[in-house]
């Protein structure tokens, strides 16, 4: 991974693990109206803040990697390719990590965070956009925001715990040799 990228790809997981902190603090009524203690009120503008600027950088981000490796590199499943995905499957089934592959679970699985973080961020804003022009609806979005979120919050921890494991597994192999 570039450093650029890499850069990048750490501070969108800063701010998204700082969302989710943040998100536990934050109130919006069903009518609309923000808390007015002082965590809830600041807590809800610092959510809707670093929302707004994930926007931008996750699009980027997304843009940047499918320029780098292409769409079909993280979804090849829906052009029907399988080459590398049963191999992998395989691998997995015999309790064996597979190595990291264009086109592999891996990759996979990179494309499903991507289109986790695009659903909860595009669910975000347009939440935030209802909620600014008092659209009725507005208090569905958030709700689904919130389910969106689940995934996201999933993915973070299957990612985190796997990529852990993964350098648990490499140290483990040199120390052996």
């Amino acid at each position: 991974m570039p450093p650029a990228i890499r850069h990048l790809h750490i501070t969108i997981m800063l701010l998204i693990i700082a969302q989710i902190i943040i998100s536990n603090f934050i109130e919006v009524e069903r009518n609309g109206e923000i808390g007015t203690s002082g965590i809830e009120f600041y807590a809800t503008w610092t959510h809707f803040i670093t929302g707004l600027t994930l926007v931008p950088l996750i699009i980027m981000f997304v843009v940047l990697e499918f320029k780098r490796h292409g769409f079909s590199y993280f979804y090849p499943y829906l052009s029907g390719n399988f080459k590398q995905i049963t191999p992998d499957i395989k691998q997995l089934l015999s309790f064996k990590l597979p190595e990291a592959q264009p086109y592999g679970l891996a990759a996979i699985i990179q494309g499903l965070g991507l289109g986790a973080i695009l659903l909860v961020v595009g669910s975000g804003l347009t939440w935030f956009i209802g909620w600014n022009i008092g659209a009725a609806w507005e208090h569905d979005l958030k709700e689904l925001h919130e389910f969106l979120t689940s995934f996201v919050e999933a993915y973070l921890i299957g990612h985190g715990l796997v990529g852990l494991l993964h350098v648990f597994l490499l140290n483990k192999e040199k120390s052996i040799n």
